[in-house]
Parts: C-alpha cells; sequence; structure tokens
C-alpha cells in the first residue's frame, strides 16, 4: 500500500473516500502501467442504474468530484456499457477492445454486502498478466474494505438511513459546494428539473405526528418497525441524488438537490401522501409533518436547521399532516424571519 499512501498524502485535506478513490485511481496507473484509471460508482435511480464517474486517472490530469453534493464527472446509464453491465451482473472482470484506438479496457468490480458498489476501469495497451491481476486485486481488496467500513459507519443501524454524524458533514458539505457547484450538464437521465443554475438546495426536516403514543401504545418494538417501513418509503419517494437521513428519534431528513420549490415541494407532498395512505402493520395509518427550507451560500448549519425547524414547528401546531416552507411562511407573515439578510428570496 506504499503507493496509495504516496497518492494520499497530498490531499489529506479531501473526505476519506475521495482520497482513496484518488489513490486507487493513481496507484494502479503506476502499478500496472494503465494509459487511463477511473473509478465509477454504481447507483441506483428508480428503475434504472446509472455508472457515475467520479475520478479520472489519464497522464498528468487528475480530476474528482470530492462531495455527495458536486455533479460526477459523468453520468450515464449502466446498460449503455455493455461491458460494464456485464461485469457488474456477473461480478466478474471483463476485458475489451478500446473502440477506435490500440488499447484494452478492464472493468473490475468492486462488491461488498451482496452488491457491485464500483466498478475500477483500466485502460493499457495489453491485457494484465496473471501477476498484475494479482496486484490489482490487493489493491481492489483495501477499496472494498474502506467502502464496506465507511459504509457501517455512516448508517443508522435500525433505518439503513445516514446517520447523525453524517448529516451533520454532509451540511457543511452542500454550505461548502454551493458557491463552487459547477452548472448542471444535464447528462442525468434521473435528475429532478432544475430551470435555473440559482435554484437552491433544499433541506426537509420530517416528523411522525404522535409517535410517542405509538410507541406507549403498541410498544417499542411496533415504533420500530414503523421507524424502517418509513425510511422504505423514503428511498422509494426521492431521487438518488436527495440525501435521506435519520436525524434523531422519529425525525427524519431529507437534503435535496438544486430544484425549483415548486419541485422539490410536489415531491415531498407526494411522500406526504404515501405515508398518510400506507396501512403500517398493528398500528394502522399514521401521518408525518415536513419543514422546508431552502439553504443558502449565507447559510451556517445551525441556521439551515433553524429555519427548517421553525417551519416544522408551524406544521405541527396548525393541524399536522403537512408541508411548510419557511420562506412561504415568512413572505405570508405567519412566522418572523431567522434568517439574516442575504438569504433567498423566492417568495416576494
Amino acid at each position: 500500500m506504499i503507493h496509495l499512501l504516496t497518492h494520499v498524502e497530498p490531499v489529506a485535506k479531501h473526505s476519506e473516500r475521495t482520497i482513496v478513490e484518488l489513490g486507487i485511481a493513481c496507484s494502479l496507473r503506476q502499478l500496472v502501467g494503465a494509459t487511463e484509471t477511473s473509478v465509477h460508482r454504481i447507483q441506483a435511480a428508480g428503475t434504472a442504474t446509472l455508472l457515475e464517474q467520479v475520478t479520472r486517472v489519464r497522464g498528468d490530469s487528475v480530476v474528482f468530484v470530492d462531495s455527495d453534493y458536486q455533479q460526477p464527472l459523468s453520468s450515464i446509464k449502466l446498460e449503455s456499457r455493455p461491458e460494464m453491465e456485464a461485469c457488474v451482473s456477473g461480478e466478474q472482470i471483463l476485458a475489451c477492445d478500446v473502440p477506435d484506438r490500440p488499447e484494452i479496457i478492464h472493468c473490475i468490480p468492486v462488491a461488498f454486502d451482496g452488491k457491485v458498489a464500483a466498478v475500477i476501469e483500466l485502460v493499457r495497451e495489453r491485457t494484465l498478466t496473471v501477476a498484475e491481476l494479482e496486484v490489482t486485486g490487493e489493491v481492489v481488496a483495501f477499496y472494498r474494505n474502506v467502502l464496506s467500513r465507511l459504509d457501517d459507519s455512516e448508517r443508522d443501524a435500525l433505518t439503513g438511513l445516514l446517520n447523525r454524524s453524517t448529516f451533520d458533514r454532509s451540511l457543511g458539505q452542500v454550505l461548502a459546494s454551493i458557491q463552487t457547484a459547477p452548472p448542471d450538464r444535464g447528462d442525468n437521465p434521473e435528475r429532478r428539473a432544475s430551470p435555473d443554475v440559482a435554484t437552491p438546495h433544499w433541506l426537509a426536516m420530517i416528523d411522525i405526528d404522535h409517535f410517542k403514543r405509538i410507541n406507549e401504545k403498541f410498544g417499542q418494538l411496533y415504533g420500530d418497525e414503523v421507524l424502517i417501513l418509513l425510511a422504505n418509503l423514503m428511498r422509494e419517494s426521492f431521487r438518488h441524488q436527495d440525501r435521506l437521513f435519520r436525524f434523531d428519534g422519529e425525525a427524519m431528513v431529507v437534503v435535496m438537490r438544486p430544484a425549483a420549490f415548486d419541485d422539490a415541494a410536489r415531491a415531498l407532498e407526494r411522500f406526504r401522501l404515501r405515508v398518510a395512505a400506507h396501512l403500517f402493520p398493528q398500528v394502522g395509518h399514521i401521518s408525518v409533518c415536513i419543514g422546508l427550507a431552502a439553504i443558502a451560500g449565507s447559510d451556517t448549519a445551525e441556521n439551515v436547521l433553524a429555519t427548517a425547524q421553525q417551519a416544522l414547528r408551524h406544521a405541527k401546531s396548525h393541524g399536522r399532516n403537512q408541508l411548510a416552507c419557511y420562506e412561504k411562511l415568512v413572505a405570508a407573515g405567519e412566522i418572523k424571519a431567522q434568517r439574516a439578510s442575504g438569504g433567498i428570496d423566492l417568495f416576494r
């Protein structure tokens, strides 16, 4: 792993996942003499599976994505790359010719917990030898172990959603990325419509109505089952680019990629109605309140949470089972603004 450490050390300011992906790509380029090395993440998006390139090393050029809130270098349907699709479905290394170039593409799956999480793509002039495959296997094993450890540490044990500590880091990432995010290139077939590059990210805080009563009446086991099923409904209801968290107890959070207010509100209303219509075992029907707030470049993490929580409290005190938007409530004079001047003004 000496090669990994050599490439990782200069970029220690980045996230651990980014550091490892850079180290993997740079190290394999040196170890096996690849002309180009890329790391692709495999991402479910509704009924489609996307191949998202997040790191690419070619010659002296090193390009990478450092945040989950930045657009990938490229995002295409997995089926559009038959060799990649075969690699993922068969969980095996595949090699094929590069069209119009005297080179070979090697597709190397990175799998853990019964799924392929990433594919490493190597391009070189000849097929990997047995010895080179062994070296590649050691590097891939290191990457697989890191991904597995990160996945365990980032997720809530009960619901499988991202956990509170991951939320704290992620919100910092999105605040930092707002000013530097590249414009949407339109190459993601599953993205939510975003008509304006100034369209904000959104933070939605979701809270189950009368959850304490559910625990008291039916017991904690049924309360836990409600949380698990609610998390499943969240995964089914939101786009793959939206990040889903268990914030605290029965409170969940969605951090949404840039979207117009109408699009964000429509997605959240669909989710709210879906929850209300769902029959939870033993418990029956439940409802949720949702507080929505735009994320401004001038915001702090504390301010974003405070505005979403203020909207959530309004929803709970005005009948429950509803969505309330902070900016819309301020514009209507129903609540007092907490955000300092210079924040997002969507409804005036």
